[in-house]
């Protein structure tokens, strides 16, 4: 079912179904929209966008008409939700500010049964450049900016990956143009404010916070050269979730499932170490991730998180063909100091 326009819509269809129309790669519940001129091979686009596109595809043209007409959605996520009849979505909206640099925001839509043809907003989210984030251990991951902080659980593995590349990547942006609150920056998120309309029952499930507990610190190791009990399960965690993931189809099951997929198989509560083993899952996704072409020859790995704020660490993959007429690659680790484009 198509959603209904009025002559005085946000967005006319016409230009809702251009914008449906152009490429945009589609996991379970996740739709990453790709800038005009990408360089991803059309086949592979298509492919995966026949085989996820189905509900989402009807969800994406009811976002479409809640925004205004010079804002795009780069991401658009579906979450877990307390009530089965509901479902939500976390979606990313970027725009060109004053300042002539991309501005993004999170919005939180809500749409009351799966074949709804409209939605409402729920959450309305600056990127600001002091934006965090962090995994819970719990299958999802916490934005916190500000004096806010919001939960959100993707419905799968691959959806949460998608969003966690969607949102570093955004909030990058606002780190290198120091956005913050009171500035020119983001003035345009008034617009979404004012038009926060789902049912209150939503709007609190937007705003759940999960129990905050405290931690006393650990006891000084005296004995480094030995391994302590939780360094070696925790080497033991690595290799079984390693193997666990590639079994499993990653776009259909969520971190939850396969932390309790682990537990079944090591025969033990893992509860500590929730917070390790998502990171650990990041880790393996950015490994199993198809590698970018940059140049002919150059492929971009993987962007790794760096220790340093000022430092960007990229993995590169360069191929050639050798003396034998056969393709050989060799890995490239590289570091950039970001205060050398300042």
């Amino acid at each position: 079912m198509m959603p209904y326009f009025s002559d005085n819509a946000v967005i006319s269809q016409n230009t809702i179904n251009q914008l449906i129309s152009e490429n945009f790669l589609t996991v379970k519940g996740a739709a990453l929209f790709l800038p005009r001129g990408n360089g991803s091979p059309g086949p592979r686009v298509s492919q995966r966008h026949n085989k996820h596109a189905g509900d989402l595809q009807q969800h994406l043209q009811a976002m479409f008409t809640l925004l205004r007409p010079e804002d795009n959605i780069r991401l658009a996520v579906r979450l877990e939700s307390a009530f089965q009849s509901c479902m939500r979505y976390i979606v990313v909206v970027s725009t060109n500010g004053r300042q002539d640099t991309e501005e993004s925001i999170v919005l939180g839509m809500d749409f009351n049964t799966k074949d709804s043809s409209s939605c409402t907003l729920g959450l309305v989210l600056p990127l600001w450049s002091d934006t965090l984030i962090h995994l819970d251990g719990d299958g999802g991951f916490s934005v916190s900016t500000v004096n806010r902080v919001h939960v959100f659980k993707p419905v799968s593995v691959q959806a949460m990956w998608s969003s966690l590349q969607s949102l570093h990547k955004a909030c990058e942006v606002a780190r290198c143009h120091n956005y913050y609150p009171g500035s020119l920056f983001l003035t345009w998120i008034s617009y979404y404010e004012s038009r926060v309309s789902s049912d209150q029952v939503c709007i609190n499930e937007w705003n759940a916070m999960q129990d905050v507990q405290s931690h006393r610190a650990d006891s000084p190791v005296l004995f480094t050269d030995v391994p302590t009990e939780r360094e070696r399960t925790e080497r033991l965690i690595k290799t079984k979730l390693r193997e666990i993931m590639m079994q499993k189809d990653l776009e259909n099951i969520t971190s939850k499932e396969i932390r309790t997929e682990l537990e079944m198989q090591m025969v033990c509560n893992l509860r500590e170490f929730k917070e390790y083993i998502d990171n650990e899952m990041i880790v393996i996704l950015g490994q199993m991730d198809s590698p970018t072409e940059i140049f002919e020859h150059v492929f971009l790995a993987v962007r790794l998180e760096s220790a340093f704020q000022s430092c960007m660490r990229y993995i590169v993959v360069v191929s050639t063909n050798g003396r034998q007429d056969t393709e050989e690659s060799i890995v490239l680790g590289m570091d950039f100091n970001t205060k050398d484009r300042e």
